[in-house]
């Protein structure tokens, strides 16, 4: 019968909870001490599943560890109900939507009882609200759950501190009104923020040039508009490239004061309806009728041809493509492969010759490649056609990186140029000629909103924006990204770019839950801007629970002048005074309240996952900058990667999802921590394995009965053989190792040192001392299992203080002291010495095994003698032949050894051996002896007088000369 985790867990928890031990008191440390780390919230439409687990593992992880070293800790945790996707599950399940309902109901098991209440949106929250409570109460999260809220004007007093975060950045001037492009739902009406799209999150918009070629029809003339993303091309194109399957449409296209009639996909024409254009679509049409008719390049005047291509996507950009081949490899490989389709080419009477006899243009100067890149780039990846698709891709690729960066434009007026210059210059010459007007598009498709709807880019008028552009802002996030920690290292850039390249950001929504924006409450404040200094919220949230809870508390009267005292002033009792007659909130709660903020500010680790870079943590910066002084400015970043489930990306409507609780049920808390934090370092992805996970399990069992078997020995102190002094120095490393990993949040790294070594070397340690029992061996155990135990407290919370009840440690092993390297148990020569046995006994079991040699009886060990430890020493000091060889012929000794010296150097250079430490080889055998000869099954006999098999002179520190009979 295996272990109860699950009433160890259950017994733990109650107590945790019971004793409040993870509510910290600012007066019990001082600021110096204080550790203050948090997590983003997550955002419940659902059940967490194991891929979140990863998330709010690495903090809670770090944070007990923290809390172990003597810090005062915070680790609060709140929840996200903000935005259109509760809303958008709402209305799916009141319109019965199967993909839903089988989500909500086989997916996340909600009872069939429940599952219908979530027609209203508050419901959903409710439900998973208390589910993902539960949760994390059952991971055994540390949380300090008397500052628990969550976000919209559900929740009043947090409601009204986001109402004075954006009164404060509309003073700044940081919060404006204007026109932009967003993603939005044509079905519900709604501009879409990261957190509102269901497929698509991170997809790019495009910009495209959308350059109007000249049809003349019956004395009309209409344009064809092809989109690019290199304008500066259309001085080469040779013809236009239209689908004869696809459904183009006539439109009447109206923008400002112009009317014109366009050509373009169907598709196109309802997706720039949305982008400040009326259109008015007069006919539609197959791309065949088109085909072999001509139209006017309104930049050079020259004639081109358009050609079939079933290439061309109809749903994207226009629909319409301009075909330069002698700088787009697709255009040319398509020119070839249309030249050998002569049948084709008759079917839409265009004579043959006319597309063989088309020629190529030059535009760019590139080094390396004479006046086709495209077509030179085409023949050096050996591409036959169009069907060579991922070599067309690469070639492309190669090429417009290429020219971009490097390439010089050759056409007058730009002729001298670098394409950059000249690619932006064209841009803006063509749209003030009125030949050419911009497109957004999505670089990639579908996009699919959380209402379940394909999503379009809209211009929207009169939007409300966070002016994440604004030069100055930028400049003071990059000075606090200057000033934080990141972890990892090289996500630094990624932070930098995201910075730079960050413009307005569509703040406010029409739909959805969320908080009023104060002056428009027409609109609702979005989900990624109401969540950037919700941490501050924190550091006063157990106040406002308590006075809510008291019902004394008028949210209403949670003005701009109650948050701008508690966040951005001096301490004043008088303005304390001032505001309880305001609020009815008493002065010395508002005194504490201050003094919270100002103790656990500024935040020291904000951690989430990598996909958060581009929005999220990122606008955290820029808020915490512009809101609060310097001095409260956030000190560092950590961010996580992402799992996967059996080696397949976890989809809630493809079932392949399994939920938090279910992972914690299935194997108890104490093991999924341990599996998911030493699967991966920092923001490298996880694979979540049954089986693997089985196996950690069992190993988990191994460990508790290990330390309860030890917890019943006594230790006391007496003399230590020198296999227990090993243990002990092993066991320094395991601290040293796993403190500074976690230092690091180097959780994977950490967990090897303090669970896999630890167990290996106890293995070992077992083994080397089978048959003993003495106090020496119940003291080293003893000790091992009172630092063990500690080591394992952050991963394994649960398990680790049933054994430290066991041990008769004192109060809860989540408040011990973590524990530290014993000066006295460090012994490096005794852990080179037992590393000098391992792997001697490992290489004469592959000599037993190479040799094949049945029923071994003996074997002879010749160890090095003294003059082959100083030439290894030198050369570890020199690092060079002629140094080593002119320092050791200076000794009248060494000089009898030349030639072996010489070529000994040789081999430690060449092999680059420069780490000895030096040991006595034959005491360390002679100790061991009875243990190699258990091991090995043979009678060891070390360095005897007779030289067998010659062997002798084969012996090199470390590496003794070996011969088996």
């Amino acid at each position: 019968m295996g272990i109860d985790f699950k009433a160890i867990e259950e017994k733990w928890q109650r107590r945790w909870l019971e004793e409040k031990i993870f509510e910290p008191d600012i007066k019990a440390k001082p600021k110096e001490r204080k550790f203050y780390i948090t997590v983003a919230f997550p955002y419940l439409s659902g059940h967490l599943h194991v891929g979140h687990a990863r998330t709010y593992t690495i903090p809670d992880v770090i944070a007990r560890f923290k809390r172990m070293q003597g810090y005062n800790v915070l680790f609060p945790m709140g929840w996200h109900i903000t935005g259109a996707p509760i809303v958008g599950i709402a209305e799916r399940i009141k319109n019965r939507d199967p993909k839903t309902i089988h989500i909500y109901r086989d997916v996340y098991k909600v009872p069939e009882d429940v599952l219908w209440k979530f027609e209203d949106p508050r419901e959903i929250v409710k439900y998973f609200m208390k589910a993902a409570r539960e949760t994390f109460i059952r991971a055994g999260f540390s949380v300090d759950w008397s500052r628990e809220f969550h976000t919209t004007s559900l929740f009043p007093p947090f409601s009204k501190f986001i109402e004075w975060q954006f009164w404060t950045l509309r003073d700044k001037g940081l919060v404006v009104k204007g026109a932009h492009r967003v993603r939005w739902d044509p079905v519900v009406g709604t501009p879409l923020g990261d957190h509102d799209i269901m497929e698509g999150e991170d997809v790019q918009i495009l910009d495209y040039v959308i350059i109007k070629f000249v049809l003349e029809e019956n004395g009309e003339e209409i344009y064809l508009p092809a989109a690019t993303l290199r304008p500066e091309t259309v001085y080469g194109v040779t013809n236009m490239w239209l689908n004869p399957k696809a459904t183009y449409v006539k439109a009447r296209v109206r923008r400002n004061e112009r009317e014109e009639t366009w050509i373009v996909s169907r598709e196109a024409a309802y997706k720039l309806s949305f982008q400040d254009r009326e259109v008015e679509v007069l006919e539609e049409f197959k791309g065949e009728k088109l085909i072999g008719k001509y139209v006017r390049n309104p930049v050079t005047g020259d004639e081109v041809i358009i050609l079939p291509a079933e290439f061309v996507d109809p749903d994207n950009a226009t629909g319409v493509v301009m075909s330069v081949p002698a700088h787009a490899p697709f255009d040319h490989v398509a020119l070839e492969d249309l030249k050998r389709e002569t049948e084709l080419l008759l079917r839409y009477e265009i004579d043959p010759r006319v597309v063989e006899e088309i020629s190529y243009v030059s535009l760019i100067e590139l080094e390396g490649y004479g006046e086709f890149p495209a077509v030179e780039e085409v023949e050096r990846l050996g591409v036959k056609s169009q069907k060579d698709e991922k070599k067309l891709e690469e070639a492309t690729k190669t090429i417009y990186k290429a020219e971009y960066h490097k390439g010089i434009f050759k056409v007058e007026p730009y002729a001298g140029k670098t394409v950059q210059e000249a690619k932006e210059l064209i841009a803006k010459e063509l749209q003030e000629r009125g030949i050419a007007e911009i497109m957004y598009e999505f670089a990639e498709k579908p996009v699919i909103s959380r209402f379940g709807n394909r999503a379009v880019i809209k211009i929207i008028h009169d939007q409300w924006f966070i002016d994440y552009g604004n030069p100055e802002w930028k400049e003071k996030a990059k000075e606090a990204l200057a000033d934080m920690t990141i972890y990892p290292a090289s996500r630094r850039a990624q932070f930098e770019a995201v910075i730079d390249w960050l413009e307005e950001k569509a703040c406010a929504r029409k739909v959805g839950l969320g908080t009023p924006l104060p002056w428009d409450p027409d609109w609702v404040i979005e989900s990624l801007s109401d969540s950037t200094i919700y941490m501050a919220y924190y550091t006063i949230s157990r106040h406002m629970n308590r006075l809510r809870d008291e019902g004394r508390l008028d949210p209403e009267k949670l003005d701009r002048e109650f948050f701008d005292y508690l966040f951005l002033e001096e301490f004043s009792g008088e303005r304390e005074r001032q505001l309880e007659e305001k609020t009815g909130i008493p002065a010395e709660t508002i005194h504490e309240m201050k003094e919270e903020f100002e103790y656990w500010y500024p935040l020291d680790w904000r951690c989430s996952a990598k996909d958060l870079i581009p929005n999220h943590l990122t606008f955290f910066i820029f808020n915490h900058v512009a809101i609060f002084r310097r001095e409260h400015w956030p000190r560092g970043i950590a961010v996580n990667g992402f799992g996967t489930l059996e080696g397949t990306k976890m989809s809630k409507s493809k079932g392949n999802v399994l939920n938090f609780i279910d992972a914690i049920e299935e194997n108890g808390a104490d093991v999924v921590r341990l599996y998911i934090m030493g699967l991966a370092e920092h923001d490298s992805d996880f694979d979540w394995r049954r089986k693997e996970v089985g196996k950690l399990r069992r190993q988990v069992e191994r460990f508790y009965e290990l330390v309860s078997e030890f917890s019943g020995y006594e230790a006391e102190e007496t003399e230590l053989k020198d296999i227990d002094r090993w243990m002990l120095h092993r066991l320094n490393r395991a601290i040293e190792g796993t403190t500074q990993a976690l230092e690091e949040f180097r959780t994977r790294t950490a967990v090897q040192w303090a669970f896999y070594s630890v167990l290996n070397d106890l293995r070992w340690y077992m083994r080397r001392t089978e048959g003993r029992d003495d106090k020496a061996k119940r003291y080293t155990l003893r000790k091992l299992a009172e630092v063990w135990v500690r080591l394992m407290a952050p991963f394994t919370p649960h398990i680790s203080e049933e054994l430290w009840e066991k041990l008769g440690g004192e109060g809860f092993v989540s408040l011990a002291r973590w524990p530290e390297p014993v000066p006295g148990w460090w012994n490096e020569t005794i852990e080179a010495e037992e590393e000098f046995l391992k792997s001697l006994i490992e290489d004469i079991k592959e000599i037993i095994r190479v040799a094949r040699i049945e029923n071994p009886r003996r074997a002879y060990i010749y160890t090095a003698p003294d003059w082959k430890w100083r030439v290894a020493e030198v050369v570890a000091e020199k690092r060079d032949f002629k140094a080593s060889m002119s320092e050791l012929m200076k000794d009248p000794e060494m000089r009898k050894h030349g030639k072996e010296i010489s070529r000994m150097i040789q081999r430690l250079i060449k092999e680059r051996a420069f780490e000895v430490k030096r040991i006595d080889e034959e005491k360390a055998l002679r100790e061991a002896r009875d243990f190699i000869e258990k091991e090995l099954g043979v009678e060891v006999i070390i360095n005897p007088e007779e030289d067998r098999g010659g062997k002798a002179k084969q012996a090199m520190p470390l590496k003794p000369a070996v011969f088996v009979e």
